[in-house]
């Protein structure tokens, strides 16, 4: 519940916005979060007692900690100080959750992996996939990746809680919590940790960050991580393109069907696809090199003419045909 505060149409404020009108509200308490750290703003309806509903599709931060609400007026009519009641889109809070997770895991593993020069330098955290930029030379190797997605599974699948402090940054910073690239922090900050650190001895957590944004409550609600690509962002950063949860499964159960549409096109057993399409590849491969040289030949004259084989006078002028 809260009391609006503040209504604004094309950046002025307004006494009251109406039925079918966009805008912008601010009200004096708010469980949604706007846009912050790479994670995108909660969706969601505002509505009062008389009736009034204001769709938000956008949550952002202004001017510090202020959360504006951006949206359409399905029905009724909203005014300053009207009491409100305020419903986040939780389907949605819930992707980002665990997409927001899932992203703080890929970035101790991908430290574990490739090494501790391993930065994040930005990144997009939606309901349905994450996005992030990490600072790293080379290109990764099929190995490299799997074996990425490996330890971060495998948090998932310890199901540890994931805890938040409110501490100061010196004392996080201290305590070896990792600040992220492009990010203000306050004097007072939140840390989040997840897990524990089963790769050697050290901190006795797996992740420590600062962060802002929404966490699921264990690993375990994570589900699944997924890698679906990594390629090159600029120079000496690389980007990670993930997906999480529900939206991994469904990744997956969608590569399994086309598997097995090839399987049953080619007539052969799932563990032999790889090879049979292997050899595909070179039987065409070798096709294609014998068309080079037939047409080569062709060009040529044949190739195959001996002597006057094939040479005919017309008028006195010897003629060679070819078919």
């Amino acid at each position: 519940e809260g009391i609006v505060r503040v209504l604004v149409v094309d950046g002025k404020e307004v006494d009251q916005l109406g039925a079918g009108k966009t805008g912008a509200l601010v009200v004096n308490q708010t469980p949604f979060y706007g846009e912050s750290g790479g994670q995108t703003g909660d969706r969601g309806v505002i509505k009062t007692a008389e009736g009034a509903v204001f769709r938000v599709t956008d949550t952002q931060k202004r001017v510090g900690d202020l959360i504006v609400h951006l949206g359409l007026v399905e029905s009724g009519t909203l005014h300053p100080a009207d009491a409100v009641e305020l419903q986040v889109d939780h389907a949605r809070r819930s992707g980002n959750r665990i997409h927001h997770s899932a992203t703080h895991l890929l970035h101790e593993a991908l430290r574990i992996t490739l090494g501790s020069h391993v930065a994040q330098k930005g990144s997009l955290v939606e309901p349905n996939r994450l996005r992030f930029d990490v600072s790293h030379n080379k290109a990764m190797s099929p190995d490299e990746i799997a074996q990425v997605e490996s330890i971060a599974n495998e948090m998932v699948l310890q199901n540890d809680a994931v805890t938040t402090r409110l501490m100061s940054v010196d004392a996080a910073i201290a305590e070896g919590a990792m600040a992220l690239f492009g990010e203000k922090y306050g004097d007072e900050v939140r840390v989040v940790s997840m897990g524990r650190n089963t790769h050697g001895a050290g901190r006795p957590i797996y992740s420590l960050e600062l962060c802002g944004g929404t966490h699921v409550s264990r690993t375990g609600d994570i589900g699944l991580i997924k890698v679906v690509s990594e390629s090159a962002s600029a120079a000496g950063v690389r980007r990670i393109e993930a997906l999480a949860g529900p939206a991994a499964r469904h990744y997956l159960e969608e590569q399994d069907r086309r598997v097995l549409a090839v399987v049953a096109s080619m007539k052969t057993a799932a563990t032999e696809i790889v090879p049979r399409i292997e050899t595909l590849i070179e039987d065409r491969r070798k096709l294609e090199r014998e068309l080079a040289d037939a047409r080569k030949q062709l060009a040529l004259g044949g190739g195959a003419a001996q002597g006057d084989e094939g040479i005919t006078a017309v008028n006195g002028i010897k003629v060679m045909t070819r078919v």
